[in-house]
């Protein structure tokens, strides 16, 4: 995937994601999905926004992520530790946030040079031999689509099912 390629995959997925919350009700956003809430979903995503950011700069630094291989703390805990953070937050504290932060990654991959797209660091990511760049990086996917695309699904087959 080429930059101009990811960048219509991350709005893309956005879309999906927007399009789904702005169907719920503002009741449906507190309401348990089965660990979280629409409301934990959409700040968990903010703070992955806001890590890919962090993530890119290292990159570009030639610095490894904490995620690549959790040396210093596990996603699972990351996650937990930045919706407990924001669980006193309004939805539209929320929504703010999370539009923020898609918006300021957007702008930070649009910004890349193309030195900076194709670099490729020496380390791997945990358990294969891939190297770790900024398209492997922006690459990830949950199920089966980009992580607000594979989140707005979850939401939406929730809801279907009730």
């Amino acid at each position: 995937m080429n930059k101009q390629q990811c960048i219509q995959f991350y709005i893309d997925n956005h879309k999906k994601l927007f399009n789904v919350v702005n169907r719920l009700k503002r009741s449906q956003m507190d309401e348990n999905l089965g660990s979280w809430t629409v409301k934990d979903i959409l700040a968990h995503i903010s703070a992955w926004n806001f890590e890919l950011i962090n993530a890119i700069d290292s990159i570009s630094n030639d610095e490894k992520p904490w995620f690549i291989d959790e040396e210093k703390l596990n996603e699972r805990e990351f996650n937990k530790l930045e919706t407990q953070k924001r669980r006193q937050w309004t939805i539209d504290e929320i929504m703010e946030e999370w539009q923020e932060s898609f918006d300021e990654l957007i702008t930070k991959i649009k910004d890349l040079s193309s030195s900076e797209w194709d670099y490729q660091t020496n380390f791997v990511w945990k358990g294969t031999s891939i190297p770790v760049s900024i398209p492997s990086l922006l690459s990830y996917t949950y199920k089966g689509d980009g992580h607000e695309g594979g989140h707005a699904v979850q939401i939406e087959n929730y809801f279907k099912k009730k």
